[in-house]
Parts: structure tokens; sequence; C-alpha cells
């Protein structure tokens, strides 16, 4: 072997270990960002499921909103027509509404 050869050798060398740890580099950042997306995954499950949530408990207030608002509108009827009553007859209206929230209640 003469020194030529030699030289080449080495230098052929010398690029496979800086292939090697070029190789081994590039692996521990895929493996970095594997684990970046497995993580941002996860996170976009978490949201969907809290999405989800927010909508049903939207729903359910909505649906008490309603029923309050229905049962403020009857209260709100039920004193006008008391105030609308003729003073002999508001007496009356007065103690039947007084009966009605009471069985209510």
């Amino acid at each position: 072997m003469n020194v030529f050869s030699i030289t080449i050798e080495i230098i052929l060398a010398s690029l496979l270990l800086i292939a090697i740890m070029y190789c081994w580099k590039l692996d521990q950042s895929l493996k970095s960002l594997r684990s970046g997306r497995d993580r941002l995954l996860e996170s976009a499950r978490e949201l969907q499921s809290s999405v989800i949530h927010a909508e049903n408990a939207i729903g359910a207030l909505r649906k008490s909103a309603d029923n309050a608002g229905r049962d403020l509108q009857a209260k709100i009827d039920e004193a006008r027509a008391v105030a609308e009553a003729p003073p002999r007859q508001q007496s009356a209206a007065v103690s039947d509404l007084t009966l009605r929230r009471r069985s209510v209640l």
C-alpha cells in the first residue's frame, strides 16, 4: 500500500464518521419532532373534548334561560292582571295569586 491509498482511506473513514454523526443527530431531531407531534395531537384531542363540553354547557344554559324567561313572563302577566283588575277584585286576585305561589313553592 502506498501513502496515497492510505490517505484516501483515512479521508473516506473521516467522511464516514461525519456521516454517522450527522445521521445520529438527524435521528435525535426526528425523535424530538415525533414527540412534539404526539403532544400536539393529544392537545388537539383535549381541546376537542373541551369544545364538546362547552357546547353541552351552553345548551343547558339556554334551556335554563328559556325556562326562567317563561316563568318571569308568567309572573309579569299575573302582576299585570292584578294591577288591571278593579279595586274590589284586586284583593281577591291578590289572595288567589298568593295561593298559587304557595302551591308552586
